[in-house]
């Protein structure tokens, strides 16, 4: 079983290609909306509430953990693996029966931005990362830019912050689904949105950038309008595949892939917010109408 938890409701979109990527595997989502966003904490508050997080997942039956936040990620996930590693030795979480016959300890996939994809593919070598401001300032990012595009091979990152715009996919007027398919790529929402977007994407645009990396799992909800102020000639990259693949590979090589057809209780839907409100997000978002939605502290 498959647990992704986030600040909100960005890790619909890793949870949308996992479900497409293996259809038959039971997965839970946990909609950290109270502490939303996790920008705006210090880092060890970051850290307590993604360990309890991922502990809720576990109790629940998750055997791989996904942290669909890229704050939360590039400030927990070790920390989480090494927590985890010591409840799992201290037999406070048991360990899972794979297959009946192989033991082995939860698997916890992060999600970063696609820095090594973004070198590979820009031309110009001016690459935009689209983030919010705790990933922008991480050491984690830092490295990776450093590792893959370093300044002596002639690559020039130009790094937004851009926190406002989680709000506007927080908001439950916000509908992905009729913008994308109903409205060509318009948002369903005021002229001020747009300009809000563009405001934020105007250095890249200064830059000239030819690729944007989306640091932040609330923004690829946000690409079709990005991608139409940037223009077709610019790449727009996310890393909700690459995560969702990850945690493929680990099912698979754990022969842990569910046969099961009760599709009522396939998706499980957690919030620490409105269960409403959750409800109405994840049919624009995603698509999916569903009752199956529990409050949790």
């Amino acid at each position: 079983m498959i647990g992704i938890f986030d600040s909100g409701v960005g890790g619909l979109g890793i949870f949308d290609e996992v479900r497409k990527l293996m259809p038959n595997e039971q997965i839970l989502y946990l909609a950290d909306t109270k502490n939303c966003p996790y920008g705006e904490k210090s880092e060890e508050e970051i850290k307590q509430i993604c360990q309890k997080n991922a502990k809720f997942l576990i109790e629940k039956g998750a055997d791989v953990v996904v942290v669909a936040c890229n704050t939360a990620s590039t400030i927990t996930l070790e920390f989480i693996r090494s927590e985890l590693d010591k409840m799992t030795s201290n037999n406070h979480i048991p360990l899972r029966k794979w297959n009946m016959v192989e033991e082995c300890k939860i698997s916890v996939v992060g999600v970063v931005p696609v820095v090594k994809t973004c070198s590979e593919l820009s031309i110009s070598k001016r690459i935009g990362i689209l983030a919010t401001k705790r990933t922008i300032e991480s050491q984690y990012l830092k490295d990776l830019a450093e590792k893959w595009c370093p300044k002596k091979d002639g690559f020039e990152i130009y790094y937004q912050a851009a926190n406002e715009l989680v709000k506007i996919v927080e908001s439950e007027n916000f509908d992905y689904c009729s913008t994308r398919m109903k409205f060509e790529g318009e948002l369903n929402s005021s002229r001020n949105t747009r300009t809000i977007i563009k405001k934020y994407l105007q250095p890249f645009i200064n830059a000239k950038v030819d690729v944007i990396a989306l640091g932040c799992t609330h923004f690829p909800f946000l690409r079709n309008e990005i991608q139409k102020i940037m223009g077709e000639s610019v790449k727009i990259l996310d890393s909700n595949g690459a995560v969702a693949r990850q945690v493929e590979r680990i099912v698979i090589s754990n022969k842990e892939i569910s046969s099961k057809e009760d599709k009522s209780s396939k998706y499980r839907f957690f919030t620490t917010g409105d269960t409403k409100t959750f409800k109405v997000q994840i049919k624009n978002l995603i698509g999916l109408k569903t009752d199956n939605v529990e409050k949790v502290n």
